[in-house]
């Protein structure tokens, strides 16, 4: 029996030994990418990356402020992340048949004024496209914070055209789940902070994860600051004040609290197998079916895994977790990262962990187009695996049809770069000739393809 015993250990040091330095291998080689990225002043932050139930890299690169340094503990804002938490969290009602996804949002919020709006649409990005904040900013006093309530209170009286009926189109739309948390509040009857904590936060001990004061003035403490390098230093690029909205951001989480909320996923779940299946199901608006699943995740490089970032002012952050290989890469960053520099690294991360050999994070060569050049973008690729798409202008806007025919509004985010809500895609284009472009590089946080134009 003793003999047997000893056998059973040794043969799990043996096994255990390959996997350990896997697992070394991983840690050096992201610790290297980080340091000389930092180096190139590309990224700023902290990282947690982890497999299984063990956090294998637990880091911050550089500083938040002056000379403090960034470590995975320390909460910037988190953007667009906080749709997932919505989206969970009005799940979790319905779970508990406190709400239904095609309530009407007058059942619970009567004064919004588009009757045939439901609770599902505002998960989805189906409201048909509510206004901008800057709309609503312009509506208010200016030394008034801008809540939801008021939000809503703008919609009511002014009943600004959508850019679709609901449900018709996807319209990328943060102030879909600002409502949506403002829902959370009056079904739960409590703060949207307080429900976070006591269904997410506490379960998870993300104890660095908290809804912004609307004022600046009202923070308490010291808070990270953002930043944008330009011309050899740092400047300011810091978010806005009297945001007193949230739901669609404006929550704040560590590396660390990001990184426990994706492992939560497939390690020690405090949501049901139920709900969790729910979370990850695919969403069809009128028949053309989304990118976005249900909870707000964009799937990742297998039908297994999922990932979703969030960027405002000079801050981006980032979390993936895959659940069948069971690991989780999760990163806050405060430099305001070039955008063609973002789906570089979240996919270099990705190689590392799986094994997979890495390439260089270059800026692409791609073309510099503005508003007189953008005519030449127009037409349809042929994307590997997508199939062909098409781009046109709408207004001097550009959009893309999906062989999926979803139409998706595309945003120029610097000279060279655009970017494309609800399907995750960072293009650009080259080789331009006769005046329209030949190539277009379509990038997503995990790969990158080059689709050719289609001539007609």
């Amino acid at each position: 029996m003793k003999y047997s015993n000893l056998f059973v250990l040794v043969f799990f040091l043996l096994l255990g030994e390959p996997l350990i330095a896997q697992n070394k291998a991983k840690v050096a080689a992201i610790d290297s990418l980080l340091k000389q990225l930092n180096q190139r002043t590309l990224f700023n932050g902290a990282i947690v990356v982890g497999e299984r139930d063990s956090i294998l890299l637990s880091k911050g690169y550089g500083f938040t402020d002056g000379s403090a340094l960034f470590n995975a503990d320390i909460p910037t804002d988190g953007g667009a992340i906080a749709e997932t938490f919505t989206a969970a969290s009005i799940l979790l009602l319905a779970e508990q048949q406190k709400l239904n996804l095609l309530d009407s949002v007058q059942k619970y919020i009567p004064e919004y004024p588009y009757a045939h709006t439901q609770i599902w649409n505002l998960l989805t990005h189906s409201t048909g496209g509510l206004p901008d904040y800057d709309y609503y900013f312009g509506k208010i006093p200016v030394t008034e914070a801008l809540s939801t309530q008021a939000m809503i209170k703008v919609l009511n009286q002014e009943k600004p055209a959508l850019l679709y009926p609901p449900y018709s189109n996807f319209s990328h739309d943060s102030r879909g789940f600002d409502i949506a948390a403002a829902i959370v509040e009056r079904v739960s009857g409590e703060s949207y902070q307080r429900f976070l904590s006591r269904f997410f936060f506490e379960p998870l001990k993300m104890y660095q994860s908290y809804v912004r004061p609307p004022m600046l003035n009202q923070w308490p403490g010291e808070r990270v600051k953002a930043y944008t390098f330009v011309d050899d230093t740092f400047k300011l690029n810091d978010i806005g004040d009297r945001e007193g909205f949230y739901g669609g951001g404006n929550i704040w989480f560590s590396a660390k609290d990001l990184y426990l909320w994706g492992e939560s996923f497939y390690n020690k779940p405090i949501l049901s197998e139920s709900l969790l299946s729910i979370i990850n199901s695919w969403v069809s608006i009128q028949g053309k079916l989304s990118m976005l699943r249900l909870g707000g995740w964009y799937q990742g490089r297998n039908q297994n895994a999922y990932y979703y970032w969030g960027s405002v002012a000079g801050f981006y952050s980032f979390v993936y977790y895959d659940t069948k290989q069971q690991f989780t890469v999760s990163f806050v960053s405060n430099t305001n990262m070039p955008q063609w520099a973002r789906p570089q690294l979240t996919a270099a991360l990705l190689d590392i962990m799986e094994g997979r050999k890495t390439q260089a994070i270059a800026e692409p060569q791609a073309d510099k187009i503005g508003e007189q050049q953008m005519q030449g973008m127009v037409g349809k690729y042929k994307i590997d695996k997508l199939g062909t798409v098409e781009i046109y202008l709408k207004d001097k806007t550009p959009y893309i049809k999906l062989p999926s025919y979803m139409e998706y509004r595309i945003i120029q985010t610097d000279a060279k770069t655009f970017y494309i809500p609800g399907i995750d895609i960072w293009a650009s284009f080259q080789k331009r000739f006769n005046s329209v472009y030949e190539n277009i590089l379509w990038c997503n946080s995990y790969s990158l393809v080059v689709g050719e134009r289609i001539m007609d």
